[in-house]
């Protein structure tokens, strides 16, 4: 299954990032994470790059593209969703590779869905409950939040309770410090490349897919559909386990005696 032909995507590689990344710093450009929007902290490069990743899928390249950038000593913002859609934040394998990402000097932040709310009737409540949780996955406290899909999940403005630590709602950093939003989003760009928003005078919000540059797949709906062949096979894997495992726990029951 393929994306359908009428939408044209980007062609999007592992080279074609690091040649982006390299450009930008040529032009004079820092990058900075979302946590250094926070008031009270260093005052913001002249010039920069908010540079961020939504983790949607495949956690794994993500801790692949956090490597990549601290090898050219960018420390960039990792947004973590934790309503296990696509994959589990609580796995074992998935906190070892976000706590990774977070050892290489990246911030790790908050991803979630409106249409996913526990709380619906207060978001910023569930906010905060969701920032508890991936903070204790992370092993660290989370100072910014970005919101999934907003397109179809539906946007809202977030309060957090009161007394709650400080946090940025990247939404608004953008807007407030007046950034031109460049995203990759679903392999394809919106107005302006990263390449093409390099020509523009303006600092730059970056949203970049790690799945999207660094899987070898480059059609988005056959790349999509693999990622969700592994999570299927994955689950029943664990279930045929389970199942496999039963005789000898009913055998043990009987000598027991229980």
């Amino acid at each position: 299954m393929k994306t359908p032909s009428r939408f044209v995507l980007s062609r999007l590689s592992r080279q074609l990032y690091l040649d982006s990344l390299a450009k930008a710093k040529a032009r004079g450009f820092s990058f900075v994470r979302f946590q250094d929007f926070l008031p009270g902290g260093t005052a913001l490069p002249r010039r920069y790059i908010a540079l961020s990743h939504d983790i949607d899928f495949a956690p794994g390249h993500s801790l692949e593209m956090a490597e990549l950038e601290h090898a050219v000593g960018i420390a960039s913002t990792f947004f973590v969703l934790v309503d296990g859609q696509f994959y589990n934040p609580l796995q074992s394998e998935v906190i070892r590779q976000i706590r990774q990402i977070h050892s290489l000097g990246h911030e790790i932040g908050l991803h979630f869905a409106v249409s996913s709310a526990a709380h619906a009737d207060d978001i910023g409540k569930e906010v905060a409950f969701r920032l508890e949780v991936l903070g204790a996955i992370a092993g660290a406290t989370v100072r910014s939040f970005s919101q999934h899909d907003p397109v179809n999940a539906g946007f809202v403005a977030v309060t957090l309770p009161p007394g709650h630590h400080a946090c940025v709602d990247a939404s608004r950093a953008i807007r407030d410090h007046d950034l031109l939003y460049v995203s990759d989003s679903a392999m394809m760009w919106r107005r302006y490349t990263f390449e093409t928003a390099l020509d523009e005078d303006r600092n730059l919000c970056l949203l970049a897919h790690p799945h999207s540059w660094l899987h070898p797949q480059d059609d988005y709906v056959a790349m999509i559909r693999e990622f969700e062949s592994r999570e299927v096979n994955a689950v029943t894997d664990r279930f045929d386990a389970f199942v496999a495992a039963l005789a000898g726990y009913y055998t043990r029951r009987l000598k027991e005696g229980v």
